[in-house]
């Protein structure tokens, strides 16, 4: 069944890449069949995230509910890039705390059509890399009267799980994001217009960053995507934490999405009224700078 979801959610595979060159959303789909999605929470930490996912199984029989994890379409940009690694290889999988098995693939595209055996023969990994492999590219077949290189690559992941009869389940997807990020000047209409998208107030926003911080600016601004197609116009329960380890930016201190009722200041824990098919948070964190000078005052 796990090489039938698999092939399911990768059968046709995105034309183009992500808009967003140093982005890379993960999409979470499941097959339900029988059993219903009672609530969605989404949890995010830095980039860790956590969704929970219950679901209920009305029948008299047990039921499978099938999973699946997928990446759009993404290139390589360069030995600058920050998010070299796209594999993914650290998401798992648990119902009611258990891990469960999963499968996954590692696809590569050129042209639009699908070159993954035809790397592998000539030992080059499917996924675009930094890896030093040019001899072997260079002895790659040509495709349309075009040599192959810079094609990109996809990576998707494929698991199920039994829910007992009359019963429900939690079911956990954890992962570490890749979002959209950005520094970002105060004053800027790229991030008044972020924050728009978001359906928040760049003025509220400046004012907190300057409450914290007076003489800021500047800011990291991340936008973390999660494209969901199983909830459908339904209330998700949002929880944005505080990051542990230290990332990109500095102090995460505001976070908005649209629908969100919780308040604007990290921690922060609401619930996006109406969600539907996709989630969009973002995130703006004062600069380390800024953050070390405020702390020093304290």
């Amino acid at each position: 069944m796990l090489a039938a979801i698999l092939a399911a959610c990768c059968a046709c595979a995105p034309a183009f890449a992500y808009e967003f060159e140093n982005a890379v959303p993960l999409t979470l789909g499941m097959q339900l069949g029988e059993p219903v999605v009672k609530g969605v929470h989404i949890k995010l930490q830095g980039h860790d995230v956590e969704i929970g996912i219950s679901v209920r199984n009305g029948t008299d029989q047990p039921q499978y509910t099938g999973f699946y994890a997928t990446t759009p379409l993404f290139e390589y940009l360069g030995a600058g890039e920050e998010y070299a690694d796209k594999s993914f290889s650290g998401l798992k999988a648990f119902q009611d705390g258990k891990p469960l098995p999963m499968i996954s693939a590692q696809r590569a595209y050129f042209l639009g059509e699908e070159i993954t055996a035809i790397l592998r023969k000539a030992g080059i990994d499917p996924l675009p890399s930094d890896k030093d492999e040019w001899e072997k590219i260079e002895k790659l077949p040509s495709m349309q009267n075009m040599r192959i290189k810079d094609w990109q690559g996809q990576v998707s992941f494929g698991w199920s799980a039994l829910i007992a009869p009359h019963s429900d389940a939690l079911e956990t997807v954890r992962y570490s994001a890749l979002p959209y990020f950005g520094l970002e000047t105060l004053k800027s209409e790229h991030l008044t217009r972020l924050v728009r998208q978001h359906c928040g107030s760049a003025e509220k926003v400046t004012g907190l960053v300057h409450r914290a911080a007076p003489k800021a600016t500047q800011v990291f601004a991340e936008v973390f995507e999660f494209p969901l197609p199983f909830v459908k116009l339904q209330d998700t329960k949002v929880t944005i934490e505080k990051p542990v380890k230290k990332g990109l930016g500095g102090r995460a201190i505001a976070a908005m999405a649209c629908g969100f009722d919780g308040p604007l200041a990290i921690p922060s824990e609401g619930t996006i009224r109406g969600a539907n098919n996709s989630i969009s948070i973002l995130v703006v964190s004062l600069l380390h700078g800024a953050s070390e000078e405020e702390s020093a005052k304290k």
